[in-house]
């Protein structure tokens, strides 16, 4: 527990969590509070045994505010992901609303469930609140680092050799191929697009990266080859800000 807790006050852990807030604009994914209103934490999505919190790829984390955050490991009842299973009217105010810091008196009862979190019986006024849909305020943002992390994570690479006896790894994206050269901690990845009805590849120019490690290359390449294909001019100009914010 102390080598774990020791983690979080080191130096590379306070730079990494610092560049996940920036890119969130210093704002709470979940909620929209900024730091001005809320104590900002930095949440992992995937958690993967002997890794450091700072060894991860920016995609696979989340700005949260404390509370968002503590919801999120179902520390604290959350207040969003219900269903609502059934409604009863009792005939009279005889049943008490089940959610934290409610209590009052309740005719009507209705049977909400969580995943995470089981079954709870609650007024007319709760149920309005624990079972309405998500709202996030950056859903489109949070979409794009979903897909990039499943990305990293489950993409399959092979191994290779150019003319040149340069080794590296690749993959193909949607009949496009990226290209990662080097060793840890100096990497490049290269870019080769393939346009429609054409069959050879344009390889673009290598770019270096220094200090990151192969999944986090890996993240930089795959959103530089989203941004290179997108067609949506928001999309791309929302794909230019996360590899900035990134690297």
């Amino acid at each position: 527990m102390k080598k774990t807790k020791n983690l979080y006050t080191n130096e590379k852990w306070f730079d990494f969590s610092s560049k996940v807030k920036t890119r969130d604009g210093y704002s709470c994914l979940q909620c929209g509070r900024t730091k001005n209103e809320v104590v900002l934490q930095v949440h992992h999505e995937n958690y993967i045994e002997g890794r450091a919190p700072w060894e991860y790829p920016l995609s696979d984390c989340r700005t949260l505010c404390k509370g968002c955050h503590a919801r999120t490991h179902n520390l604290i009842e959350p207040n969003r992901g219900w269903f609502l299973i059934s409604i009863d009217d009792l005939g009279s105010p005889d049943g008490i609303c089940e959610r934290n810091n409610c209590g009052n008196e309740i005719r009507y009862t209705y049977l909400t469930y969580h995943p995470n979190w089981g079954y709870m019986t609650v007024g007319s006024t709760c149920i309005e609140h624990l079972t309405q849909e998500d709202q996030l305020l950056s859903s489109d943002i949070i979409r794009h680092y979903e897909n990039i992390s499943k990305f990293v994570r489950k993409t399959e690479w092979k191994r290779g050799i150019t003319k040149n006896l340069k080794k590296f790894i690749s993959c193909t994206y949607k009949h496009h191929i990226i290209r990662i050269y080097g060793n840890d901690p100096n990497f490049a990845f290269q870019l080769a697009i393939k346009e429609k009805g054409i069959r050879r590849y344009d390889f673009g120019k290598s770019i270096n990266l220094t200090n990151k490690n192969l999944n986090q290359v890996k993240e930089l390449a795959y959103i530089a080859l989203k941004g290179t294909i997108c067609e949506n001019k928001e999309e791309k100009k929302m794909l230019r800000k996360i590899y900035k914010d990134t690297k």
